[in-house]
């Protein structure tokens, strides 16, 4: 299954809510930062941002755009059955999901709109590549949502191979039911018997 430019950008900007957060936190005005920690409930006051509807409608995308790939995670068909030899774990290819964060820290912010349209077009070359690539759904966020990344040996229509396997659980030898995106599987877990 190949996905689709459209889902797969959606999915891509997923995996970049952690920054929406950073840059709306970095844009809230210096005033909220320099009060004291209100103890009580009444005393609290939410913080203002210098460009709001840039920074809350940024978050809003990137969560909904997360809790997308989550839907598209949990309604896949997971149909294709396939044997599990022998699996190890895959280290996370992190770094180019890492250099927005990088760049986050270098000066972005809302206020230059010529800092936001070179982000903008980095992310957008970003994508490009790593959808290029068929790495759409290597995906940092889906780390901390508890799937890894495994190499697996594999018996697919009595075919033996080596496979990438992102799966929610380590994958002992056994069957599962996955789903081929863009040359990796996906697992929920193993088959029940």
């Amino acid at each position: 299954m190949q996905f689709r430019l459209i889902p797969a950008f959606l999915v891509f900007l997923g995996s970049y809510f952690p920054l929406a957060i950073i840059l709306g936190l970095q844009d809230i005005k210096q005033e909220f930062w320099e009060k004291e920690l209100c103890h009580s409930w009444r005393n609290c006051v939410l913080p203002s941002s210098n460009h709001p509807y840039l920074s809350l409608s940024t978050i809003a995308v990137t969560l909904l755009c997360l809790a997308l790939t989550i839907m598209i995670l949990r309604r896949l068909r997971y149909k294709y059955p396939l044997t599990v030899i022998e699996s190890k774990p895959i280290p996370s290819e992190l770094i180019s999901y890492s250099f927005p964060y990088i760049v986050s820290f270098m000066g972005v912010d809302y206020g230059s709109a010529g800092k936001i349209a070179g982000l903008a077009v980095f992310l957008i070359w970003l994508f490009l590549i790593t959808y290029r690539a068929g790495q759409i759904i290597m995906n940092p966020i889906l780390l901390v949502m508890g799937w890894n990344l495994y190499e697996a040996k594999v018996s697919i229509n009595h075919h033996e191979r080596i496979i990438k396997l992102l799966s929610t659980e380590s994958p002992t030898p056994g069957t599962y039911f996955c789903q081929e995106v863009q040359g990796s599987y996906i697992s929920m877990g193993k088959r029940k018997e």
